[in-house]
């Protein structure tokens, strides 16, 4: 079913419910109106009818007259009868002649009781009155009667009401079917604009239309999903290019050394340096695929990444000796600006593999780039933070490239002597993205660089 449909059928409910509600409002207030008035009248016309026979001498012939007065008087309210019996229930007078008339002892007494009494059958209301005259005699009067005009002015307005009801549900199924139309007929034009979006022309976005109501936040939101899923496209495309291009450069030198190797014979030492030459770009091959994975790990941002309390302190240690043990040559200090009071200032909620290799990547560059392969490593806090500066004394970063050290594969122009791929700082920056944190440089070309990385502690 479509959603023009689905509203439309909602809106008729609705529409159909309110008016159900308020045709039986006013179809219960007009027949308890109607009821209360011929009730009203009913019994005034008893007492009329009372008053008159006591102004009367209470003979046949006076009845007879009376019975004529009322034929006259209540014709408009189409009374079948009108009664009065004294004290002892006995009939004194009656509106019609008959042989005889049925009433309830039963009826009678209650009259009394409450004084004044209202019912109805299915056709006829009545009314039972208790009238006291100047002799202090009292008298129970029963009006009966149908309402037959009040009837008929109440089936004129059920009438009207259901007529009014079919012609209202008519009209809100029509008119809704066409505003459902109206109103969804953007989203009509957006599905033929995706339909027409592929992998291939990501670029196209969607009519936004005035901007302000839902369906163009909606438009707004899927243009902003595209410009990302774009941009994952384009990241996706970089680094199989890039890591492409990085990973050819070792591959073509073992090839070469292998082709050199095998087109001469080679002494016992020309092919041990053939062999250590082919393990250093095995090693560099391995460093590279090994940057790469990482690279790959740190896009996955899932939350099922295992986060537990790590203690910031222990994790720059390890990888101080991580990386020490892998460079004999290298000096790395790591110092406090000042002890904490409270292990929890330097302790995060994070993946210790991960922010490992982050201060590992920190660490290493430092010495690397640094004429004495040293890296200073300080510690500090706050209420809220625990920061890890990380600063070496070498080559620096020109000013111009610093803002684009953190692109995968991006180089310095000053760096391209160094071995390295141009991994490192992007994965740092994805993993502390991953933990709520920023890493920030700060350099200055021959003098040396400073990495701070902030996280939240616990």
């Amino acid at each position: 079913m479509q959603i023009r449909t689905k509203i439309a059928i909602q809106f008729t409910i609705i529409i159909a419910f309110i008016l159900m509600i308020f045709s039986l409002a006013v179809y219960y207030t007009s027949e308890n109106f109607r009821k209360k008035e011929f009730y009203n009248r009913l019994h005034d016309r008893g007492i009329l009818t009372a008053q008159l026979l006591k102004e009367l001498k209470v003979t046949e012939k006076d009845k007879k007259k009376l019975r004529d007065a009322n034929k006259t008087i209540l014709s408009k309210l189409n009374v079948e009868k009108v009664l009065m019996f004294n004290d002892k229930d006995e009939l004194v007078y009656a509106s019609y002649e008959a042989e005889s008339f049925l009433y309830s002892p039963a009826f009678l007494k209650q009259v009394r009781q409450n004084k004044y009494v209202e019912t109805s059958d299915w056709d006829n209301q009545l009314t039972g009155s208790v009238y006291t005259d100047e002799n202090n005699k009292s008298y129970v009067v029963i009006a009966e009667a149908t309402d037959i005009y009040g009837k008929e002015k109440l089936q004129n307005i059920r009438n009207t009401l259901i007529t009014s009801f079919i012609i209202g549900i008519t009209l809100t199924i029509i008119l809704g079917i066409i505003f459902a139309g109206q109103s969804l007929k953007p989203i009509t034009e957006i599905n033929k604009e995706i339909t027409n979006i592929t992998a291939y022309n990501l670029k196209q976005k969607l009519t936004v239309g005035d901007n302000k109501d839902e369906i163009a936040q909606l438009a707004n939101n899927f243009n902003q999903m595209l410009e990302r899923l774009e941009t994952s496209f384009e990241l996706q495309k970089s680094f199989v290019s890039n890591a492409s291009h990085e990973l050819r450069t070792p591959l073509a030198a073992i090839k070469s050394e292998i082709q050199i190797a095998l087109e001469n014979e080679r002494t016992n030492s020309e092919y041990k340096s053939t062999l250590k030459s082919l393990l250093t770009d095995t090693q560099r091959l391995i460093q590279l695929t090994n940057g790469l994975l990482q690279l790959a790990k740190s896009e996955n941002r899932e939350n099922s990444m295992a986060m537990k309390p790590t203690r910031i302190d222990e994790l720059l240690f390890k990888a101080q000796e991580e990386v020490q043990s892998l460079n004999n040559d290298y000096k790395v200090t790591v110092d406090f600006d000042e002890i904490p009071d409270d292990d929890e200032w330097v302790t995060v909620n994070g993946n210790e593999t991960l922010l490992l290799t982050v201060f590992t990547n920190l660490i290493d560059n430092a010495c690397k780039y640094s004429p004495e392969h040293q890296a200073d490593v300080k510690i500090r806090f706050n209420q809220k933070q625990c920061i890890v500066a990380v600063k070496d004394n070498g080559i620096g970063i020109p000013e111009s490239e610093l803002s684009k050290i953190f692109e995968p594969f991006y180089r310095t122009q000053n760096a391209s002597t160094y071995r390295g791929h141009g991994i490192g700082l992007s994965v740092c920056r994805r993993i502390v993205d991953m933990h709520q944190g920023k890493i920030e440089a700060q350099s200055e070309e021959g003098k040396g660089s400073m990495f701070e990385v902030t996280l939240p502690h616990l």
